[in-house]
């Protein structure tokens, strides 16, 4: 069974890997799509603790539960299931963990989106998918969403 690490974050770019993630489930028979959300520093909110602020992580289940929310929508505007699925939640650099995700499961291959940084965002911070491109194990699907007519 081919083992296809799917990197969402539920961007437009996520909904579009998670279409051709489902697309391709129903395709190739023998893929097993295993989900993956990292959890940023960017998504830790701030908590009242006594005088001071403490700065958490949302709850694995959490996280877990709005992605499976956001996977079925998408297979039920498609009229599609995935056969074999599975959904993990980490912490951490984002581009770091699903490297090694890739090579703890042994991954096929890594579908990721692209959000299309600013010139400036992608000199100061690179890109998430070009980072995994680098360093990955397997191949890469990089999705980039279609730019709107008339949009630059």
């Amino acid at each position: 069974m081919k083992k296809i690490v799917v990197a969402i974050d539920g961007s437009d770019a996520s909904r579009g890997v998670v279409d051709y993630a489902i697309h391709y489930a129903n395709r190739e028979q023998d893929a097993e799509m295993l989900f993956l959300h990292v959890i940023a520093l960017s998504e830790h909110r701030p908590v009242f603790y006594g005088e001071g602020t403490v700065v958490v992580p949302p709850t694995d289940d959490e996280v877990k539960s709005e992605f499976e929310d956001f996977i079925k929508k998408e297979m039920e505007a498609i009229g599609k299931t995935i056969p074999k699925m599975s959904i993990s939640v980490r912490s951490g650099r984002v581009y770091d963990q699903i490297v090694k995700f890739a090579e703890e499961n042994d991954a096929f291959m890594i579908m990721i989106g692209h959000r299309g940084l600013g010139a400036m965002e992608r000199f100061f911070l690179g890109s998430v998918a070009a980072k995994v491109v680098a360093n990955a194990p397997c191949s890469v699907y990089v999705h980039r969403p279609r730019a709107e007519a008339g949009a630059k």
